[in-house]
């Protein structure tokens, strides 16, 4: 098949190396203009723009695809496929009607859970004992369409952000290859989502990666894991910004105000609601590398109990 593939992070770009690596043909690349970042706001390349110009595949990059030369451009590739995985724009009708098995979402939820653009996050915020990758086919709706195969992957307690990603990754790894094959065949059928069944992640604010010491460690916990390395789940002491970057529940403790911080042989203790408490660690103050709990106390000790 011919395919046109869009997306930007490197979840997307995982699935373009397999599609590379198949027998089908991609006539372009298809990802999010550039953007300046870091302090220096040196423009930076998408992740998928990065392999697509190393394996020399031509590359668009749209502001949005409801421009009169992206549609023409598609419409003379005449793709039989357009592939999308996390590629952060919405598909107009125009586009979705022009190659000729239409055009597929690679989703990284079990649909119809977790509709929307922060499926992952919101699995690990949620608690969910399991997640997978959905194919779809692609509606005008928000992640509506109908689904032709489901790939799950249990999730265990430790499981943050990378992760999962890497999980469901490699779901795809095994399977992504294969559906394209009878996607090219016309041997299978997607069937219709339960919209009743629906639950929705819309994107990640910056608000969300406060930590709220008021939380029980659980839920606290799923907010590390959530956040991991992408975002950085923080808590202020002072008027200074600490991100957590793994923690885990710490077991017997006794009930003390929620936020306040402790140190025993075990490490770095902060506690929570009714008592429960997590144990630092990674830890990371603002500007700083990363460090063990043990040492963000040993170095930060005359804040901590400034702020007690």
């Amino acid at each position: 098949m011919k395919i046109v593939f869009a997306g930007t992070p490197d979840f997307a770009t995982e699935h373009l190396k397999m599609v590379i690596g198949s027998h089908h043909e991609i006539s372009c690349v298809l990802t999010q203009p550039d953007r300046k970042s870091g302090r220096g706001k040196k423009v930076k390349f998408s992740p998928v723009k990065e392999l697509a110009l190393h394996k020399n595949i031509p590359v668009f990059q749209p502001a949005n695809l409801r421009e009169e030369d992206t549609l023409n451009m598609l419409k003379k590739l005449e793709p039989d496929l357009v592939l999308v995985v996390a590629y952060g724009l919405l598909i107009p009708k125009k586009i979705l009607d022009i190659p000729k098995h239409g055009c597929i979402n690679v989703h990284a939820s079990i649909l119809p859970k977790w509709r929307g653009a922060s499926p992952m996050e919101y699995c690990l915020l949620n608690g969910d004992k399991k997640s997978g990758v959905s194919y779809m086919q692609m509606s005008e709706g928000l992640d509506e369409g109908p689904v032709f195969q489901i790939h799950e992957c249990g999730i265990e307690i430790q499981d943050n952000l990378r992760i999962l990603e890497e999980k469901l990754i490699g779901l795809s790894e095994k399977n992504l290859c294969e559906f394209l094959n009878l996607i090219e065949s016309e041997s299978i059928e997607a069937k219709n989502q339960n919209d009743n069944e629906a639950s929705f992640a819309p994107k990640i604010t910056k608000e969300m990666l406060q930590i709220d010491w008021a939380e029980d460690a659980k839920k606290i916990i799923s907010k590390i894991n959530a956040f991991y390395s992408k975002y950085g789940a923080y808590f202020l002491l002072g008027d200074k910004r600490i991100k957590i970057h793994k923690a885990r529940e710490y077991k017997h403790v006794p009930n003390l105000k929620p936020g306040h911080i402790e140190s025993n042989d075990d490490g770095m203790i902060i506690f929570c609601k009714s008592g429960s408490a997590i144990l630092i660690e990674d830890i990371q103050m603002e500007g700083k590398n990363i460090v063990s709990g043990q040492e963000f106390i040993s170095a930060y000790r005359d804040i901590i109990e400034d702020n007690k």
